[in-house]
């Protein structure tokens, strides 16, 4: 009986004992005020989050601490004013957010007997908060560039990006051409280098300038240097009395394309390499810099790594023109270019002739599955030559192979599927857009039948 109220008593102290420890040792902040507003605890998550020492506000009326700048704003006083439990987002003296949340406690007569405020440091919250805010808006950026970027390349004149390698090529033109950086494009002949390159000229902020195309391959070698770089009075026999300036010099405050710049002899190649470097010149026969201000675009269908190699191409030249490489790919590797290279070409033709032409479904077959080992040049060509040549106005398979004599037979018999697949997919794509198989036959130049015929043909197994 003895024992009974002293293990009771032990077991409040150790509660108590318990209870401090869990106070001290709680991660949250926890600050205890009483009813009129004065500081009696502040655990250690509460010094921490207010960066002050528990003797610091223990002690204090709790309105100090807002007029000392150390909390903005204070809570307690107005918990135990309105008596209700109150959440608020408080900055400290060092700059951190923190979450509180007041609660009043009671006496027996329902006055506020004490104010407890639990906090927590949310810094790092806000931070990440802001970084996400950031980033959003970075990707709803970058995704209004790109989007201009798609509507821009819808409307580039004259450049057919139906396949996904050539749209990434205009993309990737149309960023460098907001900037002055050296441009290399390779790629095989008839590839549409150039074409690529006026396209960087004209949506630079150099558009208004000039655009001077010199063919390194096809000027002389003893003119190369004097068209080049231009020369001064009595620089050489038969030179001009007042002398003359360089096609590099006339690019100056426009674009300089450098094609077939694989061609370039050494010698020159030195003289190019200062004008890359210092944007400046000395014309044959002269002593005196001349400044220009020019961008470089070279183009070239030769490896120049391979003849940077062999000692046949300078290194440092190489090494600044290729700051930006781009390399078109052959006709072959882009077929879905084809076609609407076709359509563009016709359009072209009929307007410079006066024609009102069309190409038959099965001549759009094999122009779509020939290998066209001259790319887009030998394309053009041919296009132009079917309309020029050709006596209707609905152009036939028999009108190409009076053009260009069909292969052998087992190139043919290889074809014929392709070919078959082709003709069903043009035919699919008109029964979308024109909706009956009368209109899809007027639109392709062919007759309902043909229409039918290639709707009902069975589509070949993939992979076969």
């Amino acid at each position: 009986m003895d024992d009974h109220p002293s293990a009771e008593l032990e077991h409040l102290r150790q509660t108590c004992r318990d209870l401090q420890e869990i106070f001290r040792t709680s991660f949250d902040g926890i600050f205890v005020a009483d009813g009129n507003g004065m500081t009696l605890m502040v655990n250690e998550g509460c010094e921490r989050n207010y960066g002050l020492k528990a003797a610091d506000l223990v002690g204090r009326h709790v309105s100090e601490f807002e007029k000392k700048g150390w909390i903005r704003p204070v809570i307690a006083g107005k918990v135990a004013e309105t008596r209700q439990r109150m959440s608020a987002t408080q900055l400290t003296h060092e700059g951190k957010t923190i979450l509180v949340t007041g609660i009043p406690l009671f006496d027996q007569g329902g006055q506020v007997r004490r104010v407890v405020i639990n906090s927590r440091d949310m810094t790092e919250l806000v931070h990440l908060q802001q970084d996400l805010a950031i980033a959003r808006e970075n990707l709803r950026r970058a995704d209004g560039e790109r989007e201009e970027l798609r509507t821009q390349l819808l409307s580039l004149e004259g450049v057919v990006l139906q396949s996904p390698a050539m749209r990434r090529i205009a993309e990737l033109a149309l960023r460098v051409a907001k900037v002055d950086s050296t441009v290399l494009v390779t790629g095989e002949s008839g590839t549409g280098k150039e074409v690529l390159t006026r396209l960087i000229h004209k949506e630079s902020a150099r558009a208004e300038g000039p655009f001077i195309k010199i063919n390194c391959g096809a000027l002389p070698r003893d003119l190369l240097e004097s068209e080049l770089f231009g020369y001064e009075p009595g620089a050489f026999t038969g030179a001009q009395r007042q002398g003359k300036h360089g096609l590099v010099e006339l690019a100056s405050g426009g674009t300089l394309f450098l094609d077939e710049i694989g061609e370039l002899p050494l010698d020159l190649q030195v003289k190019l390499l200062t004008v890359l470097q210092d944007r400046q010149l000395v014309r044959l026969g002269g002593t005196k810099s001349v400044s220009v201000d020019v961008r470089v675009v070279a183009a070239t269908n030769r490896d120049l790594a391979s003849m940077v190699a062999e000692r046949k191409f300078r290194s440092d030249l190489f090494y600044r023109l290729n700051v930006v490489p781009i390399r078109i790919p052959p006709l072959a590797e882009r077929r879905e270019d084809i076609l609407p290279l076709v359509r563009q070409f016709v359009d072209e033709f009929n307007r410079q002739y006066g024609f009102s032409k069309r190409l038959a479904e099965r001549l759009l077959g094999r122009l779509h599955a020939s290998s066209w080992p001259g790319n887009v040049r030998e394309l053009r060509n041919v296009v132009e030559r079917l309309l020029v040549t050709s006596p209707g106005d609905l152009i036939g398979l028999q009108d190409l192979e009076a053009v260009l004599p069909a292969s052998g037979g087992s190139d043919t018999a290889g074809m014929k599927p392709k070919v078959q697949e082709l003709e069903r997919r043009l035919v699919e794509e008109a029964m979308r857009e024109h909706k009956s198989t009368r209109a899809a036959a007027i639109a392709l130049g062919i007759s309902q039948s043909t229409v039918v015929r290639r709707l009902r043909a069975p589509q070949p197994i993939k992979g076969a």
